[in-house]
């Protein structure tokens, strides 16, 4: 899990800042929920998607076919 805290949102970029500040992460700011904003500590986790992998993969093996 990554923690983050929201900086300051500067147009219409949120300024996350990561790991107690050591990476800054800018963000639209129309992708954060509603109810957060400057000043929220917020969590983030990656996770792989394995199936749209496998079909964007299926799907260039396709054309590459033709």
């Amino acid at each position: 899990m990554i923690a983050g805290y929201i900086d300051r949102i500067e147009e219409d970029v949120a300024v996350i800042l990561l790991n107690d500040g050591d990476y800054q992460l800018n963000f639209p700011a129309e992708l954060l929920p509603e109810d957060m904003g400057e000043g929220d500590y917020i969590n983030l986790s990656l996770s792989q998607d394995e199936e749209k992998k496998q079909a964007v993969l299926a799907e260039a093996l396709s054309l590459m076919d033709d």
